[in-house]
């Protein structure tokens, strides 16, 4: 029977994970574990995959990640593949090392996503291998406490969404249920198509969420949409620019055609709100998406 063709939405989120055949380890030393993580940098970047959390155990890996316009599939191939490779080659082995396909479970909803992360990095501490998930080397709790600007690990939008719930980091694990559901979750058609209606019905609005955006910073439209540098207006244009895509699950194309920038620039703005929470105010993203909802935009 043929394999039914992955779903694909760019600008999602998914819960990716793969296990060692038979269950087999699939890192046997530290060199093992560099070199699947110097993978993952690798191949994310080369495909615009943005790493947002991820874990690797002795048998098997977990990732919360972001596709852009290339499908999931390809990075993980990239990855896989070429890991398999050097770990065979390196460990006098051969065949398949992984365990058939590697799942993938669409998250659509913000509160799954603490659940996934917190699920994520305490993985090591159910297994047993620590008791505090910052013991544990091979997973990006490190990164969410020791955030620099050249990290290929994205914490910014995990820790806006924090600030929501009145965290600041990973850490606040009491402020998110205490279980996720893991395997049982199921990728279902309906709500990929529910998610694409919403994007279109979004996608005649981004003139309201400029409006919107000027409102709340008290920046002209047109300064907002302009090319200006003033320090007002340019913080105006990135929360522009995190709202229409974090939100409004715009790609970086669309809201570099509507504001007639380049998708580098917007990426860089996107990424500049993710990076300085603290620069912005961390009432500021919640009071803006709480405008936005009293709109009827989000």
């Amino acid at each position: 029977m043929a394999r039914k063709p992955r779903i694909h939405v760019p600008g999602a989120f998914y819960h990716v994970m793969a296990r060692g055949n038979r269950k087999q380890d699939v890192f046997q030393d530290d060199d093992d574990y560099h070199t699947y993580l110097r993978l993952v940098k690798k191949y994310s970047q080369r495909y615009g995959v943005e790493v947002h959390g991820y874990v690797l155990m002795p048998n098997h890996v977990h990732f919360l990640l972001r596709v852009g316009d290339v499908p999931l599939a390809k990075f993980m191939q990239g990855v896989q593949q070429s890991y398999t490779q050097i770990y065979n080659k390196r460990h006098d082995q051969v065949g398949h090392l992984f365990q058939g396909r590697f799942k993938s479970l669409l998250v659509d909803k913000d509160a799954y996503l603490l659940e996934l992360i917190r699920y994520i990095h305490l993985n090591p501490v159910k297994a047993g291998l620590v008791n505090d998930p910052r013991s544990y080397r091979w997973s990006s709790q490190w990164n969410y406490f020791h955030t620099r600007e050249e990290d290929w690990v994205k914490t910014g939008f995990i820790k806006s969404i924090l600030a929501q719930y009145g965290g600041t980091v990973v850490d606040d694990y009491q402020l998110v249920p205490d279980s996720v559901p893991g395997n049982d979750v199921s990728i279902q058609k309906e709500n990929v198509q529910r998610q694409s209606q919403d994007v279109a019905h979004l996608k005649l609005d981004l003139d309201a969420l400029l409006s919107v955006v000027s409102e709340f910073t008290g920046v002209a439209p047109q300064l907002v949409a302009g090319s200006g540098r003033v320090k007002q207006a340019l913080e105006a244009r990135r929360l522009l620019v995190y709202a229409a895509c974090r939100w409004g699950r715009y790609s970086l194309a669309e809201v570099a055609g509507f504001l007639n920038r380049t998708e580098s620039t917007i990426s860089k703005s996107l990424h500049w709100v993710e990076d300085n929470l603290g620069a912005l105010g961390e009432d500021t993203l919640p009071r803006l998406r709480q405008k936005l909802q009293g709109s009827g935009l989000s």
